[in-house]
């Protein structure tokens, strides 16, 4: 999840279409050092801190090629000839560190649940917020949404509103445990975005819930 050696640029995305100094998330470049052809630039995909990588496409006037395992990489040269091998693991490692260890954490995606009709939390999510908001606190300075969700009981007024009332709700516990205000937006999505599909008015335990998303 982190990488070095200029020119380096990060993107979010798992797949990416990539000329010769962009990477995914989870890939690195570099310009190496020493005099060369006017083209010389390499790409590498990285593995994650679970070891799983995603994959880069890697396009030049000379041709494209992915990139979809660990330490895969290409070089592209010259006029744009892509060449493909594989990178020396213990080599990233240490070319890459520093950028590596810059990056900022991958963002993460917490769910309370609550009582039917209320904005009120479960006995089991109430026991997870001590967890979930210990986790939030140690991120240096975090940007949070926070997105109420209801089931498919009541009118869309009614459920717009309840959900918005949980979202505030977890922005109050948030800011007593010294998030900033201004570091959280909250929204209300009713019963648009069910995660379980019922019909009519059915209740749904899984539906009623509040998403806080932690970059």
């Amino acid at each position: 999840m982190r990488f070095s050696h200029a020119p380096v640029i990060i993107a979010i995305a798992a797949f990416l279409c990539a000329c010769s100094h962009t990477t995914s998330r989870d890939s690195a470049s570099r310009q190496p050092r020493g005099p060369g052809p006017a083209r010389n630039d390499l790409v590498v995909l990285l593995p994650g801190a679970n070891g799983s990588v995603g994959a880069v496409v890697v396009r030049s006037d000379g041709g494209a090629i992915v990139l979809d395992k660990p330490y895969a990489a290409a070089r592209i040269e010259g006029a744009g000839r892509v060449q493909p091998f594989a990178y020396d693991a213990n080599l990233a490692r240490q070319e890459f560190s520093a950028t590596l260890t810059a990056l900022p954490a991958r963002p993460v995606m917490f769910l309370l649940y609550f009582l039917e009709g209320k904005d009120e939390l479960t006995a089991d999510s109430e026991h997870e917020v001590n967890r979930i908001f210990a986790e939030i606190a140690a991120r240096p300075d975090p940007e949070i949404t926070v997105i109420g969700h209801t089931d498919a009981v009541g009118t869309m007024q009614y459920n717009d509103q309840l959900s918005l009332q949980r979202a505030q709700r977890v922005r109050e516990d948030l800011t007593r445990r010294g998030i900033p205000d201004q570091n959280i937006q909250v929204a209300g999505r009713g019963k648009r975005e069910p995660v379980v599909t019922t019909g009519g008015d059915e209740p749904e335990p899984m539906n009623r819930r509040v998403e806080i998303i932690v970059r």
